[in-house]
């Protein structure tokens, strides 16, 4: 330490107490001074080798190896910090800065949060794999400090997925970072489409992902690349056609008669159950009785965290009847969402929901015309698409439908609903003529 000496003493706060946990004091003299401060090391006085300046080996103590690994960081750490301190002043530190110092690196298990810090090489792989791991154990969080949601993290590992088969298609080592540019991109697009056959939004959200892992891996200083942040390096995105029940199918499906198959029962008023609550399948299926109250059910979403309020539709109201007494919530037992997803198809179909729809999809880059019976089309988030697009049509502001759908853009929502032009014209003209009337009755 280039002639720059010192001694670390160890001191119990007080001794009166032998068997009341004291914090070790450290004193560091050198120089003809002393920096003192805590140690963050708690022991009994009994403990206490002052002479060994040690624990006392004893079988009552049964972290002796731990408290005697604690003061030796510390010693380290002083001397960390003492040696950093002199080497840059080329003198003997003063009190109050060495301690500074040393309180830093105890409160930090020896690492100095203003130090740089070592850049590690990763791959491009390794890095996502980190970054989902992050994801997974809430050390990355949401802006707001909230974890990420199963749901994200799910689809984070199914589009890496997607990424790791196309790598073992096309390469024989390590993918970097500098690696992701125009022509990975093209190539990728071509494997994507013309070989694996995904679709385009498909394809959209892997690209999605994939620019928002080197966004962060950047920030992190990992790399310099920017050719993924060309205007070609795009997310592809097409408007899907889902289809949604109108109010008068919801009714049909509701009216119809499954007393002779319970299963197909439950399965139509878990799904009614999302038609007219709008949330998603991980929320109304698990409504809680503390969820109900009184004319409304208030929940916290789970994929978003917010808290909504529904009122309570009268068709809920008949099916809480239905299982008054035998459901703690008087609603239908959960089933799985891959399980309401096949039986909705049966029970629709025995209820006479089989017209032909034609849906115009895009697959491999290319719109493609698909024609199927509407109960091979229902799924659990056509009960949801169902409730905006029905709200909509009763003439419910879209403000008032997105704080239930969470949709955080009118653009979005008009995207999400399914309201043809002429359905348009015709609320408009249904608004006209509530007008109409209006003038006429004030005449009268």
């Amino acid at each position: 330490m280039a002639g720059f000496k010192f001694t670390v003493k160890f001191v119990l706060q007080q001794t009166k107490d032998k068997s009341k946990s004291t914090p070790l004091r450290c004193f560091v003299r050198y120089n003809n001074t002393r920096s003192v401060f805590s140690s963050g090391v708690v022991i009994e006085p009994k403990y206490w080798n002052a002479d060994k300046q040690e624990p006392r080996q004893a079988a009552s103590l049964q972290n002796a190896d731990d408290l005697s690994t604690d003061i030796k960081n510390v010693k380290d750490w002083i001397g960390f910090a003492f040696e950093t301190i002199t080497k840059e002043t080329k003198e003997y530190p003063e009190p109050d800065k060495l301690k500074e110092a040393c309180l830093l690196l105890i409160k930090n298990d020896g690492v100095d949060p203003n130090a740089e810090k070592p850049k590690t090489k990763f791959t491009l792989f390794e890095y996502i794999e980190q970054l989902i791991n992050n994801t997974k154990n809430g050390k990355r969080v949401l802006g707001n400090g909230e974890r990420y949601s199963p749901g994200t993290i799910k689809s984070y590992n199914s589009t890496f997925g997607i990424l790791k088969k196309h790598h073992q298609f096309k390469y024989k080592r390590p993918l970097l970072f500098t690696d992701i540019d125009l022509d990975f991109y093209e190539d990728f697009k071509d494997w994507a489409y013309n070989i694996e056959g995904l679709s385009n939004n498909y394809f959209g959200a892997v690209i999605k992902f994939l620019k928002l892992c080197l966004n962060e891996a950047r920030e992190d200083e990992l790399h310099k690349n920017e050719k993924y942040t060309s205007k070609n390096f795009v997310k592809v995105k097409s408007e899907v056609e889902n289809i949604y029940l109108n109010q008068s199918q919801l009714e049909i499906l509701a009216d119809f008669d499954f007393s002779e198959n319970t299963k197909l029962e439950r399965v139509r008023d878990l799904f009614l159950i999302g038609c007219y609550t709008g949330l998603r399948f991980s929320d109304f299926t698990n409504i809680q009785p503390k969820n109900i109250q009184g004319d409304f059910i208030e929940i916290k979403t789970a994929k978003t965290g917010q808290n909504v309020a529904i009122p309570i539709h009268p068709t809920i109201r008949q099916i809480m009847k239905r299982y008054d007494g035998k459901t703690i919530n008087s609603l239908p037992p959960a089933i799985s969402n891959v399980k309401l997803n096949a039986y909705i198809k049966e029970a629709a179909e025995l209820a006479g929901l089989t017209e032909n729809i034609a849906l115009e999809k895009a697959v491999a880059g290319k719109k493609v015309i698909i024609n199927k019976p509407l109960n091979e089309l229902i799924t659990t988030h056509s009960a949801r698409r169902s409730f905006a697009s029905n709200m909509y049509h009763l003439g419910v502001p879209s403000s008032v439908i997105m704080a239930v759908t969470g949709h955080r853009t009118e653009a979005a929502f008009n995207l999400y609903i399914k309201v043809t032009p002429k359905e348009k014209a015709e609320m408009m003209r249904e608004i006209w003529n509530r007008q109409t009337m209006k003038v006429v009755n004030a005449e009268i």
